[in-house]
């Protein structure tokens, strides 16, 4: 199988993405968030681990991708998870791509990109960082870098002149609904483009997420098991929790002129625009 593949998440009606390529460095991921998704496809996914002759093979593969192909990097791990520091697979492919007339987006929680801002700084790329929580991202993403740190990255970025992409993905009902919209009002200034999206329940994921917090097992097993709906292998909350949950952020965003997008969702009211969900726009600005 190759490593760079089409993006195509389940065939769903609910992706806005543009079409474009995904790259995956390594399988797995060491940030170990609890609301992932991935661990559902993806066995023993959090014990991260390389891929064969990734370095080989992915500069074979690169020569039969058209110029100007956009390159997602990463969706189902993090590029600069800590197996980066070690291996430096995704640094060796961004230098893979200097010669090479590619777009490339990079979603990460890691501010170890800041490392690369020698080679990216040469490269058409957007970058895009996930920022949940303030106060609890040990608890949800126990493997990841703080708060502070990708507020850091974000800043350093936005000093640079990069184009900036903010997740704010998921919020998660009685977890991080009311800070996220702190960490909201502090990437703001930081921010060109936002993406939102609530927490869609795998079995596994759900399982993790009620042990962390096992005073919210009543609520999600109310939220998503009772009243919510099983969409493309995943429950999704009533629309109605869902669009109340995401309205604070997107009215915030828009008094700031900024703009945003869902990630598989579907609001009344705030339709989706085509290939505008993840930022990638931002490449031809």
């Amino acid at each position: 199988m190759p490593y760079l593949q089409p993006f195509d998440p389940w065939g769903s009606e609910l992706c806005s993405c543009p079409p474009k390529w995904s790259l995956n460095p390594y399988t797995g991921c060491g940030h170990r968030c609890l609301y992932c998704y991935a661990t559902s496809f993806i066995s023993r996914f959090y014990e991260p681990r390389i891929k064969k002759d990734f370095l080989k093979k992915i500069e074979r593969e690169l020569k039969a991708i058209p110029e100007d192909t956009l390159i997602s990097l990463s969706n189902s791990s993090d590029p600069y998870q800590p197996l980066e520091g070690k291996w430096k697979f995704t640094r060796r492919f961004l230098e893979m791509l200097l010669d090479k007339k590619i777009r490339l987006l990079i979603i990460t929680k890691s501010d170890l990109l800041l490392r690369d801002l020698d080679l990216l700084s040469r490269l058409k790329v957007v970058i895009s960082l996930t920022i949940t929580s303030k106060k609890i991202s040990s608890i949800i993403e126990p493997g990841a870098p703080s708060f502070e740190r990708r507020l850091y990255a974000l800043k350093e970025l936005k000093k640079k002149g990069f184009k900036t992409v903010v997740r704010l993905d998921p919020v998660i009902p009685g977890i991080n609904e009311d800070e996220i919209k702190e960490v909201l009002s502090e990437v703001l200034p930081y921010t060109d483009h936002f993406v939102l999206s609530t927490y869609k329940a795998k079995p596994d994921s759900l399982k993790r997420l009620s042990e962390a917090f096992p005073d919210k097992r009543d609520l999600f097993k109310e939220l998503y098991l009772i009243k919510g709906t099983l969409i493309k292998g995943s429950r999704y909350l009533p629309s109605d929790l869902r669009k109340k949950l995401l309205r604070p952020l997107i009215e915030e965003i828009k008094k700031a002129g900024k703009t945003f997008a869902f990630c598989r969702e579907v609001l009344e009211g705030y339709p989706s625009k085509k290939g505008f969900c993840d930022g990638s726009f931002l490449l031809d600005s």
